[in-house]
């Protein structure tokens, strides 16, 4: 994953599973998570969180090999122009960059596009159908994305079939 986002409704898993690629990066990689979560939670010894969205984006501009988590997109991305570049620029200083929403409505139609992959909680047909348009090799698997159950998820890229998986909680 190099740009990566996951989405679906409340309570479908979704920070539970943005933790647990965080603590996989750290483990594998020794890359540590940088969060922005409005909601303040508490993600454990491997991530810096903050709620200060200012300190947040300078923070990220001044570090380098790390996994940039963004939680609730609706309110923290909320379509801003002005965060294109967390899409486009954050790879050359060498960061990993995880997006957490409810719909990739949240994200203007350039964001979703540079996302290389998604977690893909169930989705009505809208959104289904906007995220199968951003994969459009897997098109029919990811319209079925509206038919997962809680806790599951599909995991699909640009490059291969799309995956079911689904969260032990």
């Amino acid at each position: 994953m190099l740009r990566g986002g996951i989405f679906g409704p409340g309570g479908s898993g979704k920070t539970t599973l943005a933790r647990e690629i965080g603590i996989e990066y750290w483990c594998r990689e020794q890359r540590r998570g940088l969060v922005l979560d409005p909601n303040g939670e508490k993600w454990g010894p491997y991530f810096w969180v903050t709620q200060n969205e200012d300190l947040y984006w300078r923070t990220i501009w001044k570090e380098k090999e790390s996994l940039i988590i963004v939680e609730e997109a609706a309110a923290t991305i909320r379509r801003e122009q002005d965060l294109k570049p967390v899409f486009t620029r954050l790879r050359h200083r060498g960061h990993k960059l995880l997006v957490v929403g409810h719909s990739g409505s949240d994200l203007l139609p350039a964001m979703r596009q540079q996302l290389d992959c998604c977690w893909l909680f169930c989705q009505p047909p809208p959104a289904a159908k906007a995220w199968a348009e951003n994969f459009p090799r897997y098109y029919d698997e990811v319209m079925a994305c509206w038919e997962l159950n809680r806790h599951e998820f599909l995991y699909v890229t640009q490059w291969s079939p799309p995956v079911k998986g689904k969260l032990i909680i």
